[in-house]
């Protein structure tokens, strides 16, 4: 028996069983018609080869095979286990004959994918033209156009910078697949990534706690823009309408830079525009700071008669918390 009969056994025992469960249970046949399975067993048998076996069979069989890969009658789960055995069995031969499957729109993502990171394996140039091909298409899903983009990286780094960049100004694209373009674009290139970064912390169509985090990984590189985009969140519509996010804005800004930080809780704490829960958290953050400044916000707060008894007393309760937690309150107090 030949090594290609030993190895593909695996294979074709879990496919017989599969199907026999299906069968079982009613459902539909994950490889087609029933006859299926042996035909694909035959083209193993017949593409392995043999002393009486003459070449032009088992030139059609290797065809019949990559045929069964594309053959949208099988479960693309299947399609890319057998992927995954024939390369490992017949090497660079059957990794140069994916091209087909490949390059065919008709075929699930998934498995051109598979299909062209096997071909790089054994051809960096055809795996590296196969990956931007799908990483470049705009009819693929852009989690597929990432993994195929972050696949590329390890082949040729320019068209998968190009890639990637495309998918970080996508506003089609999901903001994660956006973000993660952006991740990935560090092993190209850190100014690319820094751009891509900066690209993100300031777009109005990425939600706002992407934004702060993408500006805290662009001030690894360029913390004067990082602290820019971060004061945009700050004065902008976004931390009015949920003062939490001002404030952890502000609070990504002291990681950066701790005297711009002091500054944007002061800012928020003296804006008339912010939130009250906003200004009184904004100043119990100053004092936590060691700025007196917290202290005496607080205290006006606490005293202000244009605010309502609730915010009064929680502004109290803060400076209280600020005064116990700073050892400034007195036993007798």
């Amino acid at each position: 028996m030949g090594l290609w009969t030993l190895m593909i056994g695996p294979f074709l025992v879990a496919t017989w069983a599969v199907v026999r469960c299906r069968r079982s249970a009613g459902l539909s046949e994950p490889f087609g018609p029933p006859d299926r399975v042996g035909e694909v067993a035959e083209a193993v048998e017949a593409a392995r080869g043999g002393s009486g076996q003459a070449p032009e069979q088992r030139e059609r069989a290797m065809r019949n095979l990559v045929d069964a890969m594309q053959n949208e009658g099988i479960e693309a789960h299947m399609r890319i286990q057998l992927i995954q055995d024939l390369v490992d069995l017949g090497g660079k031969e059957m990794a140069l004959r994916l091209d087909p499957v490949v390059e065919s729109s008709e075929v699930d993502i998934e498995v051109r994918l598979e299909a062209a990171e096997h071909l790089g394996r054994y051809s960096a140039r055809e795996g590296a033209r196969a990956l931007e091909a799908i990483a470049t298409d705009p009819t693929v899903d852009d989690q597929s156009r990432l993994d195929a983009a972050s696949a590329l990286v390890d082949c040729s780094d320019r068209p998968a910078g190009i890639a990637l960049m495309r998918l970080v100004t996508d506003d089609a694209a999901s903001e994660y697949v956006r973000h993660g373009a952006a991740n990935m674009l560090r092993r190209v290139d850190r100014t690319s990534a820094a751009m891509a970064f900066g690209f993100l912390a300031s777009s109005p169509l990425i939600s706002s706690r992407l934004r702060i985090i993408c500006a805290e990984q662009l001030a690894d590189d360029d913390p004067v823009a990082a602290i820019k985009a971060l004061w945009r969140l700050i004065k902008g519509v976004e931390s009015i309408m949920d003062y939490n996010l001002g404030i952890d804005a502000a609070e990504a800004v002291h990681g950066i830079c701790p005297d711009g930080g002091i500054e944007a809780f002061s800012a928020l704490a003296t804006d008339p525009s912010f939130p009250w829960h906003g200004r009184i958290e904004a100043a119990y953050r100053l004092g936590r700071l060691g700025v007196s400044d917290g202290f005496d916000l607080l205290s006006d707060f606490a005293r202000a008669d244009e605010l309502d008894d609730a915010l009064g007393l929680a502004a109290l309760d803060r400076l209280f918390q600020l005064e116990n937690e700073t050892g400034t309150l007195d036993a007798d107090e």
